[in-house]
């Protein structure tokens, strides 16, 4: 049966994945630096960007977790699925049993066939 490549949306699941980590990496830095600022006076209105910032950010991520997790199921599932097609396919292979035939001697044939 025929196999589809599935190494590329593979990779693409994985490069997802490495950017769900670096964004997630990025949202948890501006949050230490939005509590180092905490400390400060004078301070809530850079503070109020960086919450908005950090809002915006973990949204992003979310959906960026959604789309590498969704993906990743879209490969199972294809997979699970291309494999069922093929073992059906292979167990659909009917196998039928031997028959013994005569063998009919025809040599006299032409006698036969000089008489009419």
């Amino acid at each position: 049966m025929i196999n589809t490549i599935t190494n590329q949306t593979t990779q693409v699941c994985s490069e997802l994945e490495r950017e769900t980590t670096e964004l997630r990496w990025r949202v948890d830095e501006l949050e230490d630096a939005i509590r180092g600022l905490k400390g400060l006076s004078g301070m809530d209105e850079p503070i109020a960007r960086l919450n908005t910032q950090r809002s915006e950010m973990d949204f992003q991520y979310t959906v960026l977790r959604q789309m590498a997790q969704a993906l990743n199921n879209v490969i199972l599932d294809y997979t699970s699925c291309e494999n069922r097609i093929c073992d059906y396919g292979e167990q659909n292979v009917i196998a039928y049993a031997r028959r013994e035939i005569g063998v009919n001697d025809l040599s006299n044939i032409s006698n036969i066939l000089n008489g009419l």
